[in-house]
């Protein structure tokens, strides 16, 4: 079927390592046509609460529990099983591989505003991992920590504690 989607979701499962659904309501009202990686289901459901929902899938009846956790996390319990979900729309999905596809490689990381270095976490040769702390820089009377974009090694370090540093000035490089 090659009916325009109204709405499409990716969905990924704590249990389920690399795997990801693509949800597309297909159809709205009382009864919804939704597709789920490509096979179609009629759903129909109800709230009895503030997370219990009647689930009619394909004809059949489910109770299901469903709370929000999180941003665009939640817990879902089904006859006794938990499952802990993500679901994201396919805005904030492409935004998402955009910046991992931006992150990827050699990352040069320079000053985004002009200040002095507080306080270098790392040195040349260090292991790090996405979002460890590199080091401090104060602008503006703020202390704002700068973090690796990726999971890497720190190849090159530029700056020490107390330099001044301008816009864009090189940093450290983290591969």
């Amino acid at each position: 079927m090659s009916a325009k989607a109204l709405a499409t979701y990716f969905a990924t499962v704590n249990d389920i390592p690399d795997t990801e659904f693509k949800v597309e309501i297909l159809e709205d009202g009382p009864v919804k046509k939704v597709s789920v990686n490509g096979k179609i289901y009629e759903v129909d459901y109800n709230m009895g609460g503030d997370t219990i929902h009647s689930i009619i899938l394909n004809h059949k009846s489910h109770g299901v529990q469903i709370s929000n956790t999180g941003v665009d996390t939640y817990e879902v319990k089904n006859k006794g099983d938990l499952f802990q979900v993500q679901v994201i729309d396919e805005l904030k999905k492409m935004r998402q591989s955009r910046i991992r596809s931006q992150a990827a490689g050699r990352q040069v990381i320079t000053a985004q505003m002009p200040g002095v270095i507080l306080r270098v976490h790392v040195k040349p040769g260090e292991e790090v991992t996405a979002g460890t702390p590199l080091c401090v820089l104060v602008a503006m009377k703020m202390e704002n920590e700068i973090r690796s974009p990726i999971d890497g090694v720190v190849k090159e370090v530029y700056i020490a504690d107390g330099d001044k540093v301008a816009v864009n000035d090189k940093m450290l490089v983290v591969e």
